[in-house]
C-alpha cells in the first residue's frame, strides 16, 4: 500500500480537538455500556445500574454533540461545517480523487484537508446526533411505570436501535483508519487530533 501524507501538516483547532475527545469518550462508553446493559436487562442490580449509566452518559454525549454543532457552524468561520459536509464542486472532485486513490490502495489524506474523511465524519456525526436525540426523547418521555409508550417513543426506540449498528461500524472503521494513518503513514494523526495545546 502506498502511503500518502499531508503536506504541510495541518492541525485542528483546540476546541475541535477537545470536542472530538469528548465525543470519542462518550460514544465509546455508550457503545460498550450498551453491550453490558443488554446482557443484564433487568431493571435492578447491574442491569439497572448500566441502564442509568447509559441514560446519563447519553445526556452528556448530547451536550457535547450540541456544542460540537454550535462550534462547527459558528465557531470556526464555517471551516468545520464545510469539512463535515463537503458539497462544493471542488470538494466533490477531491472526494472522487481520494476514492480512486483508496481503490488503488493509496491511503487518502485525513485531517482538515481530507474531503473523503470529512464526508465520512459528517455521516458519522449525523448518526450520533440522531442517536443522541432519540435517546433524549426516550430519557424524557419513556413511561417509567410501563405504560403505553405511543408512536413517538416506539419510533425513537426503533431508530435508536437501527442506528446503533451503523454507529458500531462507523466507530470501528474510524478507529481503524486512524490507526492505519498512524502506523502506515506515520503522519501523527492521533497525536495531532488529541494534543490539546
Amino acid at each position: 500500500m502506498e502511503i500518502e501524507t499531508q503536506s504541510p501538516v495541518v492541525y485542528w483547532d483546540n476546541q475541535t480537538r477537545f470536542l472530538h475527545l469528548g465525543l470519542a469518550l462518550f460514544i465509546t462508553l455508550e457503545l460498550f455500556n450498551s453491550l453490558v446493559m443488554q446482557e443484564h436487562i433487568s431493571g435492578s442490580g447491574l442491569g439497572g445500574l448500566m441502564f442509568e449509566v447509559h441514560e446519563w452518559a447519553g445526556m452528556g454525549a448530547l451536550a457535547i454533540i450540541l456544542a460540537h454543532w454550535w462550534w462547527s457552524i459558528w465557531g470556526t468561520s464555517n471551516e468545520s461545517i464545510r469539512h463535515l459536509f463537503p458539497w462544493g464542486s471542488d470538494d466533490r472532485v477531491q472526494i472522487w480523487r481520494e476514492l480512486r486513490d483508496l481503490l488503488s490502495l493509496r491511503l487518502p489524506p485525513g485531517g482538515p484537508r481530507g474531503r473523503l474523511a470529512g464526508l465520512v465524519h459528517g455521516f458519522g456525526f449525523l448518526a450520533v446526533t440522531v442517536m443522541a436525540l432519540t435517546g433524549a426523547v426516550l430519557f424524557f418521555w419513556l413511561p417509567e411505570g410501563g405504560g403505553e409508550p405511543g408512536p413517538l417513543i416506539e419510533g425513537s426506540e426503533e431508530v435508536h436501535e437501527i442506528l446503533s449498528t451503523f454507529v458500531w461500524i462507523y466507530w470501528g472503521a474510524h478507529v481503524s483508519m486512524a490507526v492505519l494513518h498512524e502506523l502506515l503513514a506515520r503522519d501523527g494523526t492521533l497525536r495531532r487530533m488529541f494534543k490539546l495545546s
